[in-house]
């Protein structure tokens, strides 16, 4: 399955902090549906069919683990960009936490996929088109990119660093070469120690100059088994190799862990099987 969702946890929940949601990405054409003898063509009963069809782990991984930490309130969902495996599940998270607010690429309200995913079971959540300008109180992570509102594609990304455990982090959904070269030409200062690899570890992102300025320790890829992308790409490989970085693979390790208390942090994975690893030594 593709998709993208992480959360993070400050100690004692002083805020809790979803980046995308997941979704499952569908192929082909999509079914008629036949109730009752009938084709239903009502749009709002085939539009809510579709929704759910689309769902990813959000039902079975996602809630079951937040309400195991005790969480019941979410302060922010990030939303990376408009890709179904980015946002598929922010209905069900919507309509299953209290939340805050939703943060997204400037430009996104405008598009269908905000307007038929999102929009309609928003209640009270606000919603916040971000570019590296806006400031949020009450989140432990600042916005790098975008710079200015866009069409919410790949290339338009919400980039996101912050301090973690004393490690400076970086996660920015799909956001291409391009755009991580932008980044790091605006700000300079940054040396992000974990990376999460751009597009699920595709060969679109992670610039092999940026990740030589940047010298990061840790990659995570975050893919489906089996991808049928070929996720995570050869020459993302190379870089982390270059860099003789340690790489986390969902693929292999599971759900992945960062549990850090003050300046120390340390990884843990669901499983172990390293044989099957595209990763780096």
């Amino acid at each position: 399955m593709q998709g993208d969702a992480a959360v993070l946890i400050e100690p004692k929940h002083r805020s809790v902090m979803m980046i995308d949601t997941g979704g499952k990405v569908t192929f082909g054409s999509h079914p008629v549906y036949q109730t009752a003898n009938r084709i239903e063509t009502r749009p709002r009963v085939l539009e809510q069919k579709k929704l759910k069809e689309q769902e990813g782990l959000a039902q079975s991984v996602i809630i079951p683990y937040l309400h195991a930490r005790g969480i019941a309130h979410i302060d922010t969902i990030s939303l990376s960009h408009q890709d179904q495996d980015h946002i598929g599940d922010t209905r069900v998270l919507l309509e299953n936490f209290r939340v805050d607010r939703v943060v997204m690429p400037a430009g996104m309200a405008e598009l269908p996929a905000y307007q038929r995913k999102i929009k309609p079971y928003l209640k009270n959540t606000k919603v916040v088109e971000a570019t590296d300008r806006t400031k949020l109180t009450n989140c432990p992570l600042t916005i790098r990119y975008p710079f200015d509102s866009g069409l919410a594609g790949n290339d338009d990304s919400l980039a996101w660093t912050g301090r973690i455990g004393g490690t400076e982090i970086y996660t920015a959904g799909d956001l291409d070469r391009s755009g991580e070269q932008k980044i790091l030409d605006k700000y300079p200062f940054l040396a992000p120690k974990i990376v999460k690899f751009g597009h699920h570890g595709s060969r679109t992102a992670t610039d092999p100059n940026v990740f030589d300025v940047w010298q990061p320790r840790i990659g995570i890829v975050s893919a489906g088994r089996d991808s049928r992308y070929g996720h995570p790409h050869q020459e993302v490989l190379d870089v982390a190799n270059h860099e003789r970085m340690i790489v986390y693979s969902t693929q292999v390790q599971g759900m992945l862990r960062y549990v850090y208390q003050k300046n120390q942090g340390h990884f843990e994975v669901s499983r172990h099987d390293i044989t099957k690893s595209k990763g780096t030594n």
